[in-house]
């Protein structure tokens, strides 16, 4: 049975990753690629396996469009940005079925909701956009000090600005990006496994990397067959 239970990516007792429900299967990817020949198979079996990674060797997409995954997410600002980046920055756009957000402009921010890293990690001195290592125990020290004076300085400043009256949407500009945000991700088979081609490798923010590793945890009994294509052609779609 598919894990509908609420999970904790980052482990810090905030973020979490739910499978809210699910439609299709393996067989119905084959089917809708048989569907060109008018034909659709009865079984599952070592030809429909082939088949399966027949399409994913060739990027044949279509047929994983008919399979579909909601999930609801809480996570900080910068990865639900950073996600919703590769949703509408690449040419997988249009096989994004629904993107729903809270919004702070409706609701008031939850001032305990901030995505306080469990170590700090040092700036890449060869990729500009990534980290590698983490800090010593001095600079650690430092700046566990300083992320948390920040955060605090934000809270305050946040309800007094909601205590005289400022309406919520013009109070939200000052909310890090390190404040919790939730959505609900309607996607295609072939969008989330594009996800996962970008997000599970060791080059991608940890942070993100953690939700997409989570996902692919919950997704892939359903779909195990599709999955199997997926890793054998070395997790790329």
């Amino acid at each position: 049975m598919p894990d509908f239970s609420i999970h904790d990516p980052l482990g810090d007792g905030i973020s979490s990753v739910r499978l809210l429900d699910w439609m299709g299967s393996s067989m119905d990817i084959v089917c809708d690629a048989r569907q060109s020949f008018d034909l659709e198979s009865p079984d599952f079996g070592p030809k429909e396996q082939k088949l399966l990674n027949y399409l994913v060797a060739h990027r044949h997409t279509s047929p994983f469009r008919g399979v579909v995954f909601k999930w609801q997410v809480k996570a900080p600002l910068f990865v639900a940005r950073q996600w919703w980046k590769h949703v509408i920055g690449g040419t997988y756009a249009n096989d994004q079925l629904g993107w729903n957000e809270k919004s702070f402009r409706y609701c008031a921010a939850d001032q305990e909701e901030f995505y306080f890293p469990n170590e700090f990690r040092k700036q890449s001195a060869s990729n500009k956009q990534a980290s590698d290592g983490v800090l010593d125990a001095g600079s650690a020290k430092l700046a566990r000090l300083k992320y948390a004076e920040a955060l605090q300085a934000v809270h305050e400043a946040y309800s007094t600005l909601l205590a005289v009256g400022v309406s919520k949407e013009q109070a939200r500009g000052i909310l890090p990006v390190c404040h919790y945000t939730s959505f609900v991700w309607t996607c295609s088979l072939q969008a989330l496994l594009h996800f996962l081609s970008l997000r599970q490798p060791a080059d991608a923010q940890w942070e993100i990397r953690a939700y997409a590793d989570r996902m692919a945890e919950l997704a892939e009994p359903i779909v195990a067959e599709a999955f199997e294509a997926f890793k054998a052609h070395g997790h790329s779609f």
